[in-house]
């Protein structure tokens, strides 16, 4: 079980209520940053925010999780386990991409070349008991 700085969680929490309403159907964010820096830990927040009631599972070994809320499906990727980018195309990337569908997406590099361009970008940075979030839209 990973454990997380508790005096870290609501600083994620609050990012994701507040980025929740600039989010639109089509939208790719590209999550980066260290390995145990949180990533998952926003994005189970920011899906709890968009109505997911379901447990939000960590995509790691399944590589993508995919949750519908109204029109639009939620797609949590996690390529940290991606070999090469070509894999993409195995799990089905050209079907993930989709006006009605938000990409969120950790380990974004892993996908060089594949992926969409991002429209925003969240930068995980410190350390677990300091951590900084740079959000870029693009």
């Amino acid at each position: 079980m990973k454990k997380h700085d508790t005096s870290t969680l609501p600083q994620l929490e609050q990012v994701a209520q507040k980025l929740y309403p600039q989010l639109k159907a089509g939208d790719v964010i590209f999550l980066r940053g260290d390995l145990g820096m949180g990533k998952t830990t926003f994005t189970q927040f920011l899906l709890k925010v968009a109505g997911v009631k379901e447990h939000i599972k960590s995509p790691t070994y399944t590589l993508f999780e995919q949750y519908q809320v109204g029109a639009v499906t939620y797609v949590h990727m996690d390529l940290y386990r991606l070999s090469d980018p070509e894999e993409l195309y195995f799990l089905g990337i050209e079907d993930l991409i989709n006006p009605q569908h938000i990409l969120i997406i950790e380990w974004p590099e892993k996908g060089t070349g594949v992926l969409p361009k991002a429209n925003k970008e969240i930068s995980f940075g410190g350390n677990t008991s300091n951590r900084t979030l740079t959000i870029t839209s693009n």
